[in-house]
């Protein structure tokens, strides 16, 4: 039984990325091929291997991170979700030390589910949400 685009992406955002973190879950959920662009990585992501490090960098930078969903979309092949980040700074991300500051970033992410898989992630956020709390340029500081 194949499950919805919507419950995709809620696994998604509850098992594979708020901490822990099932990084093997990736398999299930994404398309090999799966792309992901987002305003941190300037030449986006690109296959399901240099998704699980990004991923993994994540796991590393905020050990505590939770990704909320605060709405979800789903029409057709594609589902819209609205979501919270909280976290805290406490491994290296991004070339940034741990700051020990807490993060609180709000976005959108626009998936295209094929065959029952995330084929594509457009993530719409303000950077210096992120950035900002880690001392990085383009953040509030």
């Amino acid at each position: 039984m194949s499950q919805g685009g919507a419950e995709l992406v809620r696994r998604y955002y509850q098992e594979f990325l708020t901490s822990p973190g099932n990084l093997q879950l990736a398999d299930e959920l994404m398309a090999p091929d799966v792309v992901f662009d987002n305003p941190i990585s300037p030449d986006g992501i690109h296959g399901l291997a240099a998704y699980k490090e990004f991923a993994l960098r994540w796991y590393g930078g905020f050990p505590d991170r939770v990704f909320t969903v605060d709405e979800l979309l789903e029409q057709d092949d594609k589902v819209a979700a609205a979501f919270t980040i909280t976290g805290t700074h406490q491994g290296v991300f991004m070339g940034a030390r741990a700051t020990q500051r807490p993060i609180r970033v709000r976005g959108m992410n626009i998936f295209r589910i094929e065959d029952g898989r995330i084929k594509t992630v457009t993530a719409f956020f303000d950077p210096g949400q992120l950035l900002g709390p880690l001392g990085l340029a383009g953040g509030e500081r």
